[in-house]
């Protein structure tokens, strides 16, 4: 049994194929797959130099995407958004630059996709880093400019050149080199006239330049003749150097400079009154006392000299008490040694009235003196304040 269609229905079936043919075509013709959904991105260029929809999109030198759109941006179209796809199974970095480059020698463009090294990968629809790299001639044009830059700088020195040339081929010019050519002429005359002049000095002189030569002749025969002499003269020189050497010259003067260094510094110390002779140098009271002790020992001996006898019965130690010398006395003892104090000890530089006696073999270096014992302990407490170890002491 045969099943008969109607015109109308393959009049629509007819129409329906060619619009499915023509969906088809046209997005064939733009780059579009109709049933496989590919990754979509973008990138932003300031020119795309010949890049056209439909062109290729590389990926490590395969055609892996094209280019599906092109359209201006921006408030005054200064930029241009190129949309392209990508085959979805390419997993490409989120750091890849999508760079427009030639494709052939005959100019065509392509974006080729150079990897980044980043982990993560783009997802569609980003927008990744773009580059416009020169094309052939552009490259050809770089290369060829300093080339070209040469060129001219080489025709501008030319033409200086020739135009210096053509300034010397002029009648002033030519002039200017005959005038000089006469000059080197008369330059060329002068020293011959010169070179004459000469012979006739050297002629005209030549016995006195004989004699010349004669006294430098004898010179060196005398040099010659004392050549003993002048040899053991050096040699007393260098007999003298080597002495000099050996007795070490540097190191006494080394030795002497350090002398003469600490002497300076002694001298330093004095003059800012440092050490005992620092003082002594720069203790004006002193020097004053020591006037003054002059003055009463001449007065002393003057009196001595008048009444020697009023100075006989003195003894060796008095404390000032009012008594005879062989009646007992209580001194307080602040320091003992077995040899004696030097003036500059510590006794003696807190009280300098202090007085020196010898007992039982030792130095005994007394601070005041009572008649009663009880005057003495009274001053040995304030003593023991300063002292601690200081006692009394009976005085004979």
């Amino acid at each position: 049994m045969m099943i008969h269609i109607k015109r109308e229905v393959k009049l629509a079936l007819t129409a329906i194929a060619a619009i499915f043919i023509l969906i088809w075509g046209i997005s064939f013709l733009k780059a579009r797959a109709l049933f496989d959904r590919n990754n979509v991105f973008y990138g932003i260029y300031e020119r795309v130099d010949g890049l056209k929809v439909s062109s290729s999109v590389i990926y490590r030198g395969y055609s892996v995407g094209q280019v599906t759109n092109i359209q201006f941006i921006g408030e005054r179209f200064d930029r241009v958004l190129v949309q392209f796809t990508v085959g979805k199974n390419l997993e490409i970095p989120t750091n890849t630059i999508a760079a427009i480059e030639s494709a052939d020698l005959m100019g065509s463009k392509a974006i080729n996709l150079i990897p980044g090294d980043a982990p993560e990968h783009a997802q569609t629809g980003d927008t990744l880093q773009s580059q416009l790299s020169l094309g052939l001639m552009d490259q050809l044009n770089e290369q060829l400019e300093p080339l070209k830059q040469k060129a001219e700088n080489i025709m501008v020195s030319l033409d200086t050149v020739l135009l210096a040339l053509q300034d010397m081929f002029t009648e002033n010019a030519s002039g200017s080199i005959r005038s000089s050519l006469q000059s080197v002429g008369r330059t060329l005359d002068n020293v011959e006239e010169a070179s004459g002049t000469l012979n006739e000095l050297l002629s005209r002189e030549s016995d006195h330049i004989s004699e010349i030569i004669e006294n430098i002749n004898s010179l060196t025969a005398n040099l010659e003749s004392n050549n003993e002499k002048i040899s053991r003269g050096m040699d007393n020189i260098v007999d003298i150097s080597d002495s000099l050497r050996a007795a070490n010259l540097g190191n006494t003067l080394r030795h002497l400079d350090g002398i003469l260094a600490q002497t300076d510094s002694i001298m330093a110390k004095i003059n800012h009154g440092q050490g005992t002779l620092g003082g002594a140098v720069n203790d004006e009271e002193l020097y004053f006392n020591l006037v003054a002790i002059s003055e009463n020992l001449n007065k002393l001996l003057t009196e001595f000299r008048q009444d020697p006898k009023r100075f006989i019965n003195l003894s060796v130690f008095d404390f000032g008490s009012g008594k005879a010398a062989n009646e007992s006395h209580y001194g307080i003892a602040i320091a003992e040694s077995s040899t004696p104090l030097p003036v500059n000890a510590e006794p003696y530089l807190s009280y300098p009235e202090l007085k020196q006696i010898r007992k039982n073999g030792k130095y005994l270096y007394l601070l005041s003196a009572r008649s009663t014992l009880k005057q003495a302990k009274k001053d040995l407490e304030k003593v023991k304040e300063s002292f601690p170890d200081a006692y009394i002491v009976k005085i004979d």
